[in-house]
């Protein structure tokens, strides 16, 4: 009796055969035929056999009689020849063990979904975790301000000062502060507002006499109302302007205005190569930009501009470093423009090349 991969199989093959396009090779045509008999064999007719769960094959107008399977029956009469052995095809395969190929796609598809998410789900930020004292900070802001209850948390620290999120008014308004302990500096804003631009608050620590330690944090709201927090700390210095990235190169600044001349409020750090600073200053005697290599030594290497620092274009400093048989160029672009520091190394001084 045939089975039901056979009934598919004969199906296909007569849509082939009787088809408004159909086309037999010799092999599928003597299959066909090998199928027909088969269920003449079961029942009589060729048709009268259907297997449960077939498949419903669309009914196409004939168009061409069935010439084609009849002149291989000939063929193969005339011939003698048996049919060749029928082949399973490798859609027949598929189909007898479809629960098998099933099951072997799902769970490749259960453990690339299983990858993914270990990989790339975000778990959202863990809570900071607070030491004994940092927790008597936590107590000591929650009771000099009017926060909602159970709003006050820590969510981030730089340099030793913790930064806190709250809110007021029942979550209407919601508040950035900074706290080490021996001061706080809070700065609240309406939701809306914090949406739109955030809140940013600094706390300034006093290093000594001649250095401040500021630490900056500006805080944004995400989609669902969860803070996210950018922060940043430098050193400044009274009277001035500049920014230092550590008290070491602070420092550094202070003994170049001593060595140079350079007018310490005007010196700063213009790059680095390698983790090494090059600066930038103005000469206090006659006005000039100049620049210097590392600067931490006695006497650093040093070029100034030629020009007056009130010269309306333009100007590149250049300064050339020669060291174990490399030649490095630093090119310091300033003026009314954008200020930036290019650095080019090589070998044998002008022939030098490459970023």
């Amino acid at each position: 009796m045939p089975d039901a991969d056979d009934v598919v199989e004969l199906r296909a093959l007569q849509v082939r055969a009787y088809g408004r396009a159909g086309a037999l090779s010799e092999s599928e045509a003597a299959r066909l035929q090998e199928l027909e008999h088969a269920r003449a064999g079961e029942s009589g007719s060729p048709s009268a056999v259907e297997a449960p769960d077939a498949p419903q094959v669309p009914q196409h107008p004939v168009d061409l009689p069935a010439a084609q399977p009849a002149a291989a029956d000939s063929q193969v009469a005339e011939s003698g020849d048996a049919p060749p052995p029928h082949r399973e095809s490798a859609l027949t395969t598929l189909r007898r063990h479809w629960r098998l190929v099933s099951v072997i796609v799902v769970a490749f598809v259960l453990i690339g979904l299983a990858l993914g998410w270990s990989l790339f789900w975000d778990r959202g930020a863990a809570p900071m975790q607070l030491s004994a004292e940092q927790r008597g900070w936590h107590d000591a802001i929650l009771a000099s301000g009017d926060f909602d209850p159970g709003s006050l948390r820590a969510i981030d620290e730089e340099e030793g000062v913790v930064i806190w999120f709250a809110t007021k008014k029942d979550g209407a308004d919601v508040c950035l502060v900074l706290g080490d302990g021996d001061q706080t500096a809070p700065a609240c804003t309406t939701r809306e507002q914090a949406l739109i631009q955030g809140v940013s608050a600094t706390l300034v620590k006093v290093v000594d006499d001649t250095q401040n330690y500021d630490v900056d944090a500006q805080m944004f709201l995400t989609a669902d109302g969860e803070p996210a927090v950018i922060a940043r700390s430098y050193i400044t210095v009274p009277q001035s302007t500049t920014m230092f990235a550590s008290p070491e190169e602070a420092s550094t600044a202070a003994s170049l205005a001593t060595e140079t001349g350079w007018d310490r409020r005007s010196i700063m750090v213009a790059g680095y190569d390698d983790g090494v600073p090059i600066w930038v200053g103005v000469d206090k005697e006659d006005q000039r930009y100049c620049l210097a290599f590392d600067g931490s030594m006695p006497d650093p290497p040093m070029s100034c501009d030629d020009s007056l620092m009130l010269t309306d274009a333009d100007r590149t400093l250049t300064l050339d470093i020669s060291k174990d048989g490399e030649s490095t160029r630093y090119e310091y672009r300033f003026g009314y423009g954008q200020q930036y520091l290019t650095v080019t190394k090589g070998l044998g001084g002008e022939d030098a090349s490459g970023d």
